[in-house]
């Protein structure tokens, strides 16, 4: 019998073995993707909710850029998307007029998601009360 060939197949075989089941997890055709799914991995990593592409929150000005087109907002978390409370500076979209607005105005505002996954105002309004929703229901 010639063992040179024998040793190293054994521990090939072995080897394998030791690898377990090398085929990929089923599928589960049970769980559904809508706007309600866990949108954490399993390392805690977030992942952005791909399910709207609009969302409208409440916040508070904290800048505005000189040329009107970008603001920076502590906004509470948005009802159509998946971003929670932060601060953080939003570019606006086309004709949307932030002239009329100052640093510490309470206002309502409408995000849409560009080709370049980007969230930009659409739409903004100040708001008078705290139950208010200036820019209607959503």
């Amino acid at each position: 019998m010639n063992y040179t060939l024998t040793l190293p197949l054994t521990a090939l075989a072995l080897a394998l073995t030791a690898c377990g089941n090398s085929e990929p997890p089923a599928h589960d055709s049970t769980k559904s993707m809508d706007a309600s799914h866990d949108s954490t991995e399993r390392n805690g990593a977030h992942k952005p909710d791909m399910s709207s592409d609009t969302g409208q929150a409440a916040g508070t000005i904290k800048s505005i850029g000189a040329d009107n087109k970008f603001v920076t907002i502590d906004h509470g978390p948005f009802n159509g998307i998946d971003m929670g409370a932060m601060t953080m500076g939003f570019e606006v979209m086309g004709d949307t007029d932030l002239s009329a607005f100052t640093e510490g105005d309470v206002v309502m505002f409408e995000v849409k998601r560009g080709r370049d996954g980007s969230y930009r105002i659409q739409e903004i309004c100040r708001k008078s009360s705290e139950e208010e929703n200036c820019l209607g229901a959503y």
